[in-house]
C-alpha cells in the first residue's frame, strides 16, 4: 500500500539481526517479507487467471487483505434510444460521494429480494478533498417543474434541444429559463457535466439571513476534571487554536460557560477584561445576562477571551465537588445559542450525578456484559428531549468525554445528543494526561479548525419506481427522504436503504442527493449529488454488481439504528450471520452447482462475511469491567458516523510485521511515495515468535511484542534492555538514533498523518500473559480469523454456524 510521504529516512538501513537460530531474518533484506509469507500455503485468488471460476468456495478460501483493495464492479450505463448530448459524467467523482451498494439496479422488488443483497447508498457530502467540486454562482438553479429535481448530466434533451426531460420523473421541461450561453451544449453549463456541483443559492432559498458561525465551549470543571489535567489540557488548546477557528468576514462568535454543581458565565469587555457570573439554583434554566452579552465576536473580543483563558486554571484551581450538573449545563448553551443557531462544544472528565439527565450509577453495576449497551431511560428521556429541542435553531453538539481509569460515564445515553444534532463523539478511556494529551490536544484542535456545512437539510430523490425507505446516520429525520444537519463535519456518512415499489421501465435509474447548507463564510449553497445506474433483470448480474464495502456499512448503519432494542451479544451475531446466509442460500439458486455442503459466494462477495465476523467482534469488545459498555457503546457510535473508509479500517484492521521489513518500507521512494508494509491476513497463524507486529484499526495502533523477540530487537525499537523489562500499555515510541526505530516511527507517523481528525493511540502488547486481560483481549479481537475467548466464533466456526443453518432448512 502506498501513500502520499510524511518527512521519512531516505538512506537505506543497516541489516541487523532481529532473529534467533539458524533461519535468521532481517529486517530490510529483501527475502525477509517472502520468509514470512511463504511459512504459510496459501491459494491463489480465483479470477487470477481467466479459466477460474467466477465464485469462491467460502469454505476453503481464507480472506486475504488484498481482497479489500480489487477493483470495485464497473457501472456499464446502457443509453436509449440514444445517448446523451451531453459526455457521460464521472463515475469515479459520483460514487465518491454516493457510494450504491448494488451497481446494477434489479428492475423489480421480487428480482431485489431474491438476491438478499441490500439495496441503498451510503453517502458522504461533505469530502476532505473539496477541490473537485465545481461552484455554480450565476443565481441559475434549473429544476424539474414535477419532482424538483435539479438539472444534471443524466437528463436528455428533446424537440431539437428546446426542451429535456427529467431523468427522474421523465417529464418534460422547457430550456427558456437558461441563459448562460448561445445552446444547450455550451461548456458553462457545468451541471451538464459534473455529476457533484454547488448552486450558490438565491433569495428562495433562504428563510432567513445565514447566522454567524457561534460556538459555546462547555467546561467541566469538577473535582475530576481538574486533577486528571483534561481541563487545564482543554484551555491550552483552545488558546493554540483561536487563529484556526473558521472565522471568514470575522463573523464567529463564542462563549464560555464553566459547570460543576454551579454554572459560570463570563462577560467579556472591550478593554480585555472579563466578569463571572454564577448561577448556584439549578432548578430552571436562566442566564444571567442576555445572550449578546455573553455570545461576543472572536476578532473584536479576542483580547478579553485569552485573557479569560489565561485565569481560567487559577480560577478553578481547588475545585470543591466531584459532582456535575450536566444536563443544565446543556440547556445555559442551548439559550445562549437559541436566536443564533451554532455549535455546543462539550468538554468533560466526570459523569453527570446532578439535576437534569443525571445517571444511575447503582444500575451500572447490574449492567449484563453480555448485552449491547443501551442508554438508561429516564436519563436518555432527557437527552432526547433536549437533541430535539436543538432542531429548530439549528444547534449541533460535539462531545469529548474523558473518563478516569475504569470509570463509567454513560457513553450510550450521551451521545444521543449528537447523532440526533448531527455532531461528533470523542472518547478517552483512561484517561492520562502525561500519556493522552497529545492526542485530545490533536483531535479537539482539529475540530475547532474543521471547515464545516451549516444549517443543513438533505433530501434524496429517486427515479420513478424508487423510494426512499429509511436513513441511517447522525441526523434529525424530518421524513424518510429528509433529514436536518445542524452541522455536517467532514467525512461523515450516512445510509439509505432503498426499495423498489413498481417495475422499472428505463435502463438506466438517476439517485440525486441535494444537501442546502451556510458556508463558514456565509454563504448559502446547495450541493447536488448525482448518480446514474443500469437496472437489470438478470439475477447473475444483480450478484456481479455488488459493492461489499458499501453493503457492509449499510447493513452496519442499520444494526446500530437507535429505534432498535439492545441485543444479547449472541443474538446480534445471529442476526450478522444471518445476512451472510441469506446471501449464500439466493447465491446457490443462481449458482445451480452449489451442494448443500457448500458457501459460495461470487467474488466480489467474497470478504462479506469476514467483514460481518469483524464488525460484530467490534461490537462485542472486551474491556475493564467498568468500562465494557462505553467501549462498546462507543463502537456503535463508529458505526452509525464514521465515513465508510474508516469504518472498513476498523472492522477490518491492517496488521504490519515490522522485524522483516523490506528494504524499501518505511522510506520515501523515488517517486517520493511513502512506502509501506504489505498487510497480513488477521490471524496468528502468520505470526513468528520472535516477531513485531503492529495492528491499526484507524482508532488504536497495537505494537504486538512476541514472547522470544530477541534483546536487540527490544532495545533498538523501545530503548529497554530486554523483553522482561518492557512493560505493556499505552506509550510513544522513544527518538532512538536506530534505523529500525526511525522506521517504524516514521510508519506510524505516516498512519497519523493521513486521518482527517482521530490520532491513533499506541498501546504495546506483549504477547502473554504479564500483559492486562483487557488490553490483550482487545488486540486479539482484531485476529478476526481467530477463536477469541469471550467470543468464541473463530472464521471457521462462523462459516460452519452458517452452513448449519442453511442446511437445517
Amino acid at each position: 500500500m502506498s501513500t502520499s510521504p510524511p518527512p521519512a529516512m531516505t538512506s537505506a538501513p543497516k541489516k541487523r539481526q532481529y532473529a534467533p537460530g539458524e533461519n535468521q531474518v532481517y529486517y530490510g533484506a529483501a527475502e525477509s517479507q517472502q520468509s514470512v509469507d511463504a511459512h504459510v500455503p496459501y491459494p491463489p485468488i480465483p479470477g487470477d487467471t481467466p479459466a477460474e471460476p467466477n465464485y469462491v468456495d467460502l469454505m476453503s478460501y481464507p480472506p486475504h487483505p488484498r481482497d479489500l483493495h480489487t477493483p470495485r464492479p464497473e457501472i456499464r450505463l446502457r443509453w436509449t434510444p440514444s445517448p446523451p448530448s451531453i459526455a457521460s459524467a464521472d463515475q469515479s467523482l459520483a460514487t465518491l460521494y454516493q457510494s450504491p451498494t448494488l451497481r446494477a439496479v434489479p428492475k423489480s422488488e421480487p428480482l431485489h429480494y431474491s438476491s438478499k443483497i441490500p439495496l441503498g447508498l451510503v453517502i458522504s457530502p461533505y469530502r476532505g478533498d473539496e477541490e473537485s467540486v465545481p461552484v455554480i454562482e450565476d443565481g441559475i438553479i434549473t429544476r424539474c417543474r414535477g419532482c424538483k429535481a435539479y438539472l444534471n448530466p443524466y437528463v436528455q434533451f428533446i424537440d431539437g434541444g428546446s426542451r429535456w426531460r427529467c431523468s427522474l420523473c421523465g417529464l418534460p421541461n422547457d430550456t427558456l429559463d437558461w441563459n448562460r450561453g448561445a445552446g444547450v451544449g455550451n461548456g458553462d453549463h457545468i451541471e451538464l457535466t459534473s455529476p457533484v456541483v454547488e448552486f450558490v443559492a438565491t433569495a428562495e432559498y433562504t428563510n432567513r439571513a445565514p447566522a454567524a458561525p457561534a460556538y459555546v465551549f462547555l467546561l467541566d470543571v469538577s473535582q475530576g476534571a481538574i486533577t486528571s489535567g483534561f481541563f487545564q489540557t482543554t484551555i491550552r488548546t483552545i488558546s493554540e487554536n483561536l487563529d484556526n477557528i473558521p472565522a471568514a468576514q470575522h463573523r464567529t462568535k463564542v462563549a464560555l460557560v464553566c459547570y460543576d454543581s454551579s454554572l459560570n458565565f463570563f462577560v467579556m469587555t472591550h478593554e480585555a477584561q472579563f466578569s463571572m457570573l454564577v448561577i448556584s439554583d439549578l432548578e430552571e434554566t436562566s442566564l444571567p445576562r442576555s445572550p449578546e452579552d455573553l455570545l461576543v465576536n472572536l476578532s473584536e473580543f479576542r483580547p478579553s477571551l485569552e485573557a479569560l483563558l489565561d485565569r481560567l486554571p487559577t480560577i478553578f484551581a481547588n475545585p470543591h465537588t466531584t459532582s456535575s450538573a450536566l444536563g443544565p449545563a446543556l440547556e445555559s448553551a442551548l439559550a445562549i445559542l437559541a436566536s443564533t443557531g451554532g455549535k455546543i462544544i462539550l468538554l468533560s472528565a466526570s459523569p453527570p450525578r446532578l439535576e437534569r439527565g443525571a445517571l444511575d450509577f447503582k444500575a451500572d453495576a447490574q449492567h449484563d456484559t453480555q448485552k449491547e449497551p443501551e442508554p438508561e431511560k429516564p436519563a436518555a428521556a432527557f437527552y432526547h428531549a433536549f437533541a430535539t429541542s436543538c432542531i429548530e435553531p439549528c444547534v449541533s453538539v460535539d462531545m469529548f468525554l474523558a473518563g478516569k481509569k475504569n470509570q463509567y460515564i454513560g457513553l450510550a445515553t450521551l451521545s444521543l445528543v449528537p447523532h440526533y444534532t448531527s455532531g461528533q463523539t470523542f472518547y478517552y478511556p483512561n484517561f492520562d494526561v502525561a500519556q493522552d494529551a497529545v492526542k485530545f490536544a490533536v483531535e479537539f484542535g482539529r475540530v475547532l479548525a474543521m471547515p464545516c456545512m451549516l444549517e443543513a437539510e438533505m433530501r434524496v430523490r429517486c427515479s420513478k419506481g424508487i423510494a426512499v425507505k429509511s436513513m441511517h446516520g447522525n441526523f434529525f429525520s424530518l421524513q424518510s427522504d429528509r433529514v436536518i444537519m445542524p452541522t455536517v463535519p467532514v467525512n461523515q456518512s450516512y445510509a439509505v436503504e432503498l426499495q423498489i415499489e413498481e417495475t422499472l421501465m428505463e435502463p438506466i435509474v438517476v439517485f440525486q442527493t441535494a444537501v442546502l447548507h451556510t458556508t463558514s463564510s456565509g454563504e448559502r449553497r446547495i450541493r447536488v449529488l448525482n448518480l446514474a445506474l443500469p437496472t437489470t433483470s438478470i439475477i447473475q448480474e444483480v450478484f456481479a454488481s455488488a459493492d461489499v464495502k458499501a453493503a457492509t456499512v449499510l447493513v452496519l448503519k442499520q444494526t446500530v439504528q437507535r429505534t432498535s432494542s439492545a441485543l444479547a451479544l449472541e443474538v446480534r451475531r445471529q442476526k450478522l450471520a444471518k445476512k451472510v446466509a441469506d446471501a449464500c442460500e439466493a447465491y446457490a439458486t443462481v449458482d445451480k452447482a452449489t451442494s448443500r455442503m457448500e458457501l459460495r459466494l461470487p467474488e466480489n462477495l467474497r470478504m462479506f462475511p469476514i467483514l460481518m465476523l469483524g464488525a460484530f467482534k467490534k461490537l462485542a469488545i472486551h474491556a475493564d469491567t467498568q468500562t465494557v459498555h462505553d467501549v462498546r457503546a462507543y463502537a456503535r457510535v463508529l458505526f452509525a458516523s464514521a465515513s465508510p473508509e474508516d469504518l472498513i479500517q476498523y472492522i477490518y484492521p491492517d496488521i504490519y510485521s515490522l522485524h522483516n521489513m523490506p528494504p524499501e518500507v518505511g522510506f520515501v521512494g523515488n517517486e517520493g511515495i511513502f512506502m509501506m508494509p504489505s498487510p497480513l491476513p488477521l490471524t496468528g497463524t502468520w505470526w513468528e515468535r520472535h516477531g513485531l507486529y503492529l495492528i491499526n484499526d484507524g482508532q488504536i495502533m497495537y505494537l504486538v511484542v512476541a514472547p522470544d523477540a530477541v534483546p536487540l530487537l527490544i532495545q533498538d525499537v523501545f530503548g529497554v534492555g530486554n523483553y522482561g523489562e518492557l512493560k505493556s500499555g499505552k506509550m510513544e515510541l522513544p527518538e532512538l538514533d536506530t534505523a529500525i526505530s526511525q522506521r517504524i516511527t516514521a510508519i506510524i507517523g505516516n498512519i497519523r498523518e493521513h486521518r482527517d481528525v482521530v490520532r491513533p493511540t499506541v498501546y504495546v502488547v506483549k504477547d502473554d500473559a504479564t500483559s492486562p486481560m483487557a488490553l490483550r483481549n482487545a488486540m486479539v479481537q482484531n485476529l478476526i480469523h481467530d477463536h477469541v475467548d469471550g467470543v468464541r466464533f473463530s472464521y471457521r466456526a462462523f462459516l460452519s454456524d452458517i452452513a448449519a443453518k442453511i442446511n437445517a432448512k
